[in-house]
């Protein structure tokens, strides 16, 4: 982990995300191939926080402190955060997922911090077209990880996803 100061940080990553709700209709699902989580052990999660993206935030309203961005099955857990966003800490992180009157949201009391990349390290973020900026997906395709992971996990030819294939393999060149 290349945090300065990791106790502080993994308790800022706590305070800001215990509590969240996650999962939608009693449904807790990969964020990636949308494969079903059971919610009886730890969680892969990828939590980010916005730290210098001046065009994001010129078009968009982005969360402030931590927030949890994908949620990850066995098949797409990771052990870094990789590639690496310049703009954008992020964090692979294990937490447990409690059910409360129907609700499902995030236990961080027990979070254990599987990797972490400052905001000033990483490459560019991707070039995303304003359009797409626009929608409620933005926070994610922001970043280069999510962006891997994706087009490892899905069979879909694009145009675009072509492009970010060839920037990926230039980045991992």
């Amino acid at each position: 982990m290349s945090s300065a100061n990791p106790d502080w940080d993994v308790e800022q990553m706590k305070r800001g995300i215990h509590g969240e709700r996650v999962g939608c209709n009693n449904s807790f699902l990969c964020g990636f191939c949308e494969v079903h989580i059971p919610i009886g052990k730890p969680v892969m999660y990828d939590i980010v926080r916005v730290y210098d993206l001046p065009f994001f935030e010129r078009y968009t309203n982005p969360p402030e402190g931590w927030i949890l961005d994908a949620a990850r099955c066995e098949s797409c857990e990771v052990k870094a955060v990789d590639p690496k966003t310049d703009g954008w800490e992020e964090a692979v992180v294990l937490l447990s997922i409690v059910e409360s009157n129907g609700v499902l949201s995030a236990d961080a009391s027990k979070l254990t911090l599987v990797d972490y990349s400052p905001g000033n390290e990483g490459h560019h973020p991707p070039p995303i077209p304003l359009s797409t900026l626009m929608g409620a997906s933005s926070v994610s395709i922001t970043r280069w990880g999510y962006l891997k992971t994706v087009l490892a996990t899905t069979e879909v030819e694009h145009k675009q996803f072509d492009v970010y294939r060839h920037m990926l393999n230039d980045i991992e060149e």
